[in-house]
């Protein structure tokens, strides 16, 4: 740890006298040896917060079983999403989809219960990239007969000041010595980005090769249609410290595009059509997550685009 905090104050001082590329250097030294200062508390930091969405994902799932037709399902869909998936806010909030019935998830179950049996398996786990949406598909998915649904990407294009196991090795950390890198990482957000903009989750052509992935293995496993929901863009409050931040989720979004139509699968243009309906009716007030509004305008379409 000391050589982490020698590390992030030799970053401080050279901020200070205008040298921002040693200070950034400094920074990513320091960010480099966060997973090795302690791993034993760093692999239980993790093993603890996989724990805690993984059973939020599961106690979701099961919702939705509860609410499914217990007979056998004459349509079925399978929803694989992020946090964007997910409920939030507080109960009884008519803004937030507070509750799985105000998710997209919720607004197809009921729709397609309206045909018949029918269920839906909403496969939503908070911080899920396409890595999980693979996991999901090879273990968990239900696909047999069932029209898939897959909004994911915002974890894997955004421009990274920690990767996960950073991140959560931060929290093992001397509070003093936590504050003064997060601390610099926000001050020098911009500087940052713009020294590596291929800092994310996920390399493109990584993500181009798991979208490619799960559309032929969703169809193996018996799905009757697939459909991909582009990255909702965050307003533009949002890029003021993070430098081409478009540019940075439009490529992605220009590789979901071909890879829709190379892999001959549905799309759903989420993004154009939140900023096309407005983003403070669609978004959440936090402007990156759905509103109910917004799971209401993706379920319609989804529905339309299956012929429910």
């Amino acid at each position: 740890m000391a050589k982490i905090e020698a590390l992030i104050d030799e970053a401080g001082a050279f901020a200070e006298k205008g040298k921002i590329l040693e200070a950034i250097a400094c920074f990513k030294k320091a960010r480099s040896k966060l997973v090795y200062t302690d791993p034993v508390k760093v692999a239980a930091a993790i093993e603890d917060e996989h724990r805690k969405l993984n059973q939020e994902s599961a106690d979701f799932e099961q919702r939705a079983k509860m609410l499914s037709s217990k007979a056998k399902a004459i349509r079925k869909a399978v929803v694989i999403s992020d946090s964007l998936g997910l409920p939030r806010g507080a109960p009884g909030s008519k803004i937030e989809a507070s509750k799985l019935e105000m998710t997209a998830s919720g607004l197809i179950l009921e729709a397609i219960l309206k045909t018949g049996s029918a269920s839906v398996q909403p496969l939503c786990r908070r911080y899920g990239t396409t890595a999980f949406m693979l996991e999901a598909l090879h273990s968990r998915a239900d696909c047999k007969n069932a029209d898939v649904i897959i909004h994911i990407g915002l974890n894997d294009c955004v421009v990274r000041m920690f990767m996960e196991d950073q991140r959560l090795a931060l929290s093992t950390l001397a509070a003093e010595v936590r504050q003064k890198i997060v601390k610099f990482a926000q001050d020098y957000r911009g500087p940052l980005v713009e020294s590596d903009l291929e800092h994310t989750y996920t390399p493109l052509p990584v993500y181009e090769r798991r979208l490619e992935e799960a559309a032929n293995l969703a169809r193996s496993k018996g799905a009757r249609s697939v459909t991909f929901v582009t990255i909702i863009q965050p307003p533009t409050k949002f890029g003021a410290k993070t430098p081409h931040m478009s540019w940075s989720f439009n490529r992605f979004n220009m590789v979901l595009y071909d890879v829709a139509k190379r892999e001959r699968c549905h799309l759903i243009d989420m993004d154009r059509l939140c900023w096309e309906q407005g983003t403070q009716i669609t978004l959440s007030p936090d402007g990156m997550h759905l509103s109910a509004a917004g799971h209401a305008l993706m379920a319609e379409k989804f529905i339309t685009l299956v012929k429910v």
